[in-house]
């Protein structure tokens, strides 16, 4: 959110003499930004919540203003959560977890509680360190418009356990399958993709023995791209795009897991799915969150693993080889 923003919220906070408690700022999430605001409004005595979608104010903020008022026991129980928490963000580290290496997806929450000014700014996600802001963000979003209900999860997707954060080392505007991959990666050099495939709306590739994930929104072209590699990446990213949009992909194996040989025959059964690509040193070579990992394979010849999907005799005939 540009300066000139926040001093126009500034300024429509002064004139409404309305004094803010907490408020989120999110700045350049999938090129939209917004405010959202719990605030003590002192003519009136009430407690409110303010959204601004900041991409379309102007001078005149107060045509975009939408408001709802919250019940005083939810304030007192925010209030509350946020003082008695004093002890997990009192040092500044847990307090900044900003992703240094993307500019988008800013998430600033301010807290003004108990004459204490608190700053936490995060990327992308909340983090787990923030779960005692868990119900207070879900508050504040109950009281805004039911568009932001999808930014919600979104953001909120660490805490949720739905998905693991993954610290992309670059955002970019981008048409993936019109832009010119050229002007973006200049002189790169063309690696061995060997495995390729989309998986839960994002692709996973292993390049060069690295783990490459490309999450692409086709709406707004944001292209966000992350590699194990935390270095020298530039090359991976380029053969992955090209590769995808070469529609050329080479399926990883799937692999289910489970702690008991009965939990397969329970309905409601609790297991670990893993894309698998390859075998080495007796283990399973498998993709872990937004990392590789290894599982033995003594897992599958004690029945704990079962192989799923459709091309896993080569993955067989690798476990009889060993």
């Amino acid at each position: 959110m540009t300066d000139k923003i926040k001093l126009a919220v500034s300024k429509y906070l002064k004139r409404k003499k309305e004094r803010v408690i907490i408020d989120l700022v999110i700045s350049d999430y999938n090129k939209s930004n917004f405010y959202v605001g719990l605030v003590f409004n002192s003519k009136i005595e009430k407690f409110k919540v303010l959204f601004i979608p900041m991409d379309v104010v102007d001078d005149n903020i107060e045509e975009y203003v939408c408001y709802q008022f919250i019940n005083l026991n939810l304030v007192n129980y925010i209030l509350e959560t946020i003082d008695n928490s004093k002890d997990i963000y009192k040092d500044a580290k847990v307090r900044d977890k900003v992703n240094k290496m993307i500019n988008s997806y800013y998430i600033e929450i301010n807290t003004h509680v108990g004459r204490e000014d608190y700053t936490f700014k995060t990327t992308k996600y909340i983090p787990k360190e923030w779960m005692f802001l868990y119900e207070t963000i879900l508050i504040l979003f109950e009281h805004c418009p039911n568009i932001l209900h999808g930014l919600c999860e979104d953001i909120m997707g660490v805490l949720d356990d739905r998905e693991d954060e993954i610290l992309y080392q670059k955002s970019i505007d981008f048409d993936l399958f019109k832009g010119d991959l050229d002007k973006i990666f200049n002189n790169c050099n063309l690696l061995d993709v060997s495995y390729l495939e989309k998986v839960n709306g994002m692709y996973f590739s292993i390049i060069d023995n690295e783990l490459v994930i490309v999450d692409y929104n086709n709406d707004k072209n944001v292209l966000n791209l992350y590699c194990t590699n935390n270095e020298n990446f530039d090359d991976h990213f380029y053969s992955c795009l090209l590769k995808i949009r070469e529609n050329a992909f080479n399926k990883f194996y799937k692999l289910m897991v489970v702690d008991n040989i009965s939990d397969f025959d329970k309905t409601n059964v609790i297991a670990r799915y893993y894309l698998c690509y390859g075998i080495k040193n007796d283990c399973f070579q498998i993709i872990e969150g937004s990392s590789t990992s290894l599982l033995p394979v003594n897992k599958y010849r004690d029945g704990l693993i079962r192989f799923i999907g459709d091309n896993n005799e080569e993955l067989e005939k690798m476990i009889k080889d060993i």
